[in-house]
């Protein structure tokens, strides 16, 4: 249950979970900010949904060394382009992450698109800063590094040669992770998404993404797929923007089994618009699913270094993810109105966490459910106080 629920935490959460070396000011604010300290703006364009974004936040700007440069030479900035759309309407941002340089009177001095590991950031930040055009790594002939050789697709990919960018992307794909099984998270997200986004124009590289899920699909149906390959089928179906076809894939899947069980958190908003509130309880209770949570959430904090100064946006994390997971048991037995259980669920979520935004969630996922009783009953439950909680009110 805990590999299941790290997985979880750490493939699926869309928020960010550090705080240093970004400020939390307006971009007015920052330009001001640097143009006293002789520094530069550095604003983090992203997407919520963005993969290569998260890949960013998780490797790059935790790395000391780049936190070191940002604190020394930036004011620097993450901003959600959804949302803040003038800002983004105003220096382009068509892609994601986009990280720009910008002078404190508001000239770019240049932007750097896509993910980089900590070194190549730092190595293209101080070309950028010069003035220059961050390097083109160029891989030598016969390469099989996947990173280099996706580098390379995407650069054919911006000069138009289509069918010489789709050969380098799916070798990535077929053979990245036989040269490094550290490449698979970003074989499952940022290749994905340079593949998508090649087959906008050129439907040859569409093509390949459905004989890629055809053919695993081809081995769920013998019974010859594992997990990853489960996983894989999805995150397919989802880069061909054909994510119905996920809840196929979840019917497939012995009742029961760890593979359904594994898969479930993946595709549980789907279940959830489908109101099949059955397969998401999975024959569980709701009160034991969430004791289980709670082990895992206890688990991971205890793994936490009590000197690290991001601890308590991690647990901060963690908590969210386990309440936002146990409204979707609550919600699924709103849904099949077993409104007894439902309703010792919630009490046992609210003494876990009683912030006003966990009662907001429970109510709205019992109205989601069309459960007028149980969100009536989120409304007026008395808060119980948890010593636990930073949210307790």
């Amino acid at each position: 249950m805990r590999t299941r629920l790290i997985c979880a935490w750490f493939c699926l959460s869309a928020a960010s979970v550090f705080a240093e070396p970004f400020y939390d000011l307006s971009f007015d604010a920052a330009s001001k900010k640097a143009a006293h300290t002789g520094k530069i703006v550095l604003v983090d364009f992203y997407a919520t949904w963005c993969g290569p974004c998260r890949l960013l936040d998780k490797r790059t700007w935790t790395d000391a060394a780049v936190i070191k440069m940002l604190e020394q030479e930036t004011v620097a900035l993450r901003i959600d382009a959804e949302k803040q759309t003038d800002l983004a309407t105003r220096y382009h941002i068509d892609a994601y992450p986009s990280v720009l340089l910008i002078k404190p009177n508001g000239t770019e001095l240049g932007r750097l698109v896509g993910y980089r590991d900590p070194e190549t950031f730092l190595a293209d930040f101080n070309a950028a800063l010069k003035g220059t055009f961050p390097p083109v790594h160029v891989a030598p002939l016969g390469t099989n590094d996947p990173m280099v050789r996706m580098g390379q697709g995407h650069m054919l990919a911006q000069k138009g040669k289509d069918a010489e960018a789709l050969q380098e992307y799916l070798w990535c794909f077929d053979h990245g992770n036989e040269v490094s099984s550290s490449f698979d998270l970003v074989r499952t997200s940022i290749l994905l998404g340079y593949i998508k986004d090649l087959g906008l124009r050129y439907p040859a590289a569409k093509k390949a993404m459905e004989s890629e899920r055809d053919e695993r699909q081809a081995k769920l149906l013998s019974g010859s797929a594992d997990q990853h390959t489960v996983y894989e089928i999805i995150q397919l179906n989802s880069a061909l923007d054909q994510r119905e076809k996920n809840l196929a894939v979840f019917d497939q899947l012995p009742s029961g089994s760890a593979d359904r069980e594994y898969v479930l958190p993946l595709l549980i908003d789907q279940l959830l618009g489908a109101k099949r509130y059955a397969d998401i309880l999975g024959g569980k209770d709701g009160k034991s699913a969430f004791a289980e949570l709670v082990d895992g959430y206890n688990y991971m904090v205890d793994t936490l270094n009590p000197k690290n100064p991001q601890r308590g946006m991690y647990e901060k994390s963690y908590r969210n993810y386990t309440v936002m997971a146990g409204a979707h048991f609550f919600e699924a037995l709103a849904g099949l109105k077993r409104n007894g259980e439902a309703k010792e669920l919630a009490q046992q979520i609210l003494k876990f966490d009683s912030s006003r935004a966990t009662r907001i969630i429970l109510a709205e996922a019992a109205e989601r459910a069309d459960n007028a009783e149980l969100a009536q009953y989120v409304k007026q439950r008395g808060i119980v106080r948890n010593p636990m909680s930073d949210h307790a009110q």
